[in-house]
């Protein structure tokens, strides 16, 4: 039985990595009455990963990739460009240390095989292994976030430094922090143009459609296939990749929280704006309070890029007023931590979504008779997303990867009530998240 698709990703051209970026040559869109044997919907990370697998291990299959958009406008390419090899957050209980090592584990994976990608395809994207600062901006929350993280840290047996305010001021050019944990493993990178050359280096047997967004679905019956406004897919498997808008094919809406994120970049800095900051000419910071902390980046091109704003968009929509608020508000918060480069201003502004679970765990498995789908990257897309489409790949062919066990070691995506106690709940949620943390602005 088919599903019309509802709300579709729109691109309003205001991502800013992309706008560093020569215009980007789509490929040819869907058109007619086409027969494959699998369709991946979403060329995010994910999808890209999921067809990868199955020309690895089905290198005679014919596998068509399809994308609402252009590569790289959507999620995918609007992200703030962190491949991240370790847990964000921190816990005691040894249950909870065995699922930190489990996602270690995948996540050196998913980066070694961007790694390997990027190199052997000369991918230029910015890719520096460059490490991160999670950082707190006052001492409570160092003194109580930081301090497990570090104890996490000990027991994973993970490299690290505990870094003072005065040493970021050194580093950064901020005294803004209190202190910061900087783990080495991290890779910095343009995420547009990672995804794009991702994509496009892609086996020749994927055949990669842009500028088609699927507008209804046969997910539930025995052979799959999209409808897209110039034409049809049909399949003998379809994997779904679409991340939060997996919603709108009637997947997973019990299973996951679609969030909103606002992100900014400046213009590049000028000789005596570098000259005030530290002593690093490329970093980035993640928030120890994910609610209200901001990520920041400086980036090769010498931009400062920021990203604040944590909210609720069951909608998947936002409007004028909202945006000119959250573009208003990541400006405040430039000029705040770096007053010594006078009156910065924004070049670019966008916003983004991404999904989460209520238990942190990815929506995953089996949808349909022949149709599979990976959502819920929980906030580390370009990492988690390439674990999780090529595990879903290898899921959908019936094989067993060695680290599966390791990649649901939290299980799958636990159960949301429905709207609109699930609207109460999350902003009960996200209310006293707010209010907890609001000294990390």
């Amino acid at each position: 039985m088919s599903v019309r698709v509802g709300r579709l990703p729109i691109d309003d051209q205001s991502n800013g990595w992309s706008a560093l970026l020569p215009p980007r040559r789509a490929n040819a869109e869907v058109r007619g009455e086409l027969d494959f044997d699998w369709v991946v919907v979403g060329a995010g990370y994910a999808g890209v990963a999921a067809a990868r697998q199955l020309a690895r291990l089905r290198p005679n299959a014919t596998i068509a990739l399809v994308e609402a958009g252009l590569v790289g406008e959507n999620a995918s390419g609007r992200n703030s460009g962190f491949a991240i090899d370790l847990p964000h957050a921190a816990g005691t209980s040894e249950e909870w240390t065995e699922q930190g090592r489990s996602a270690i584990r995948v996540g050196r994976f998913a980066l070694n095989e961007l790694d390997c990608l990027v190199k052997e395809h000369s991918i230029d994207c910015g890719w520096e292994k460059r490490g991160r600062y999670h950082v707190a901006v006052t001492e409570n929350v160092a003194k109580r976030s930081l301090a497990a993280y570090e104890a996490s840290l000990k027991v994973w047996q993970e490299p690290y430094r505990w870094v003072d305010r005065s040493e970021l001021r050194e580093a950064l050019g901020t005294a803004y922090y209190a202190a910061a944990i900087h783990t080495p493993g991290t890779y910095l990178v343009n995420p547009a143009s990672l995804i794009r050359g991702l994509a496009d280096s892609l086996p020749r047997q994927v055949k990669l459609f842009e500028n088609s967004p699927v507008i209804e679905a046969d997910i539930r019956g025995q052979t799959p296939s999209v409808r897209t406004p110039h034409g049809r897919i049909r399949a003998n498997a379809l994997i779904l990749t679409v991340n939060a808008f997996s919603q709108s094919f009637g997947v997973y809406r019990t299973r996951q929280i679609p969030i909103l994120l606002f992100a900014s970049l400046t213009p590049a800095l000028s000789d005596e704006q570098l000259g005030q900051l530290g002593r690093e000419s490329t970093w980035g910071l993640t928030p120890a309070h994910s609610v209200v902390g901001s990520t920041l980046r400086l980036t090769r091109e010498r931009r400062l890029m920021i990203r604040q704003g944590f909210e609720y968009s069951p909608s998947l929509g936002t409007t004028d007023a909202r945006r000119a608020k959250a573009r208003e508000i990541n400006l405040a918060l430039l000029r705040r931590r770096f007053p010594q480069l006078g009156p910065i201003e924004l070049e670019h502004f966008w916003a983004g979504w991404l999904a989460v679970s209520h238990n942190h765990a990815p929506a995953f498995g089996r949808v349909g008779p022949n149709s599979f789908a990976a959502s819920c990257c929980n906030g580390s897309g370009i990492v988690r997303h390439t674990a999780a489409g090529t595990f879903i790949a290898d899921l959908a062919l019936g094989r067993d990867h060695s680290l599966m066990t390791d990649f649901l070691s939290q299980g799958t995506a636990n159960y949301i009530p429905p709207r609109p106690l699930r609207d109460i709940g999350v902003g009960m949620a996200l209310s006293y998240g707010v209010w907890t943390g609001r000294g990390e602005r």
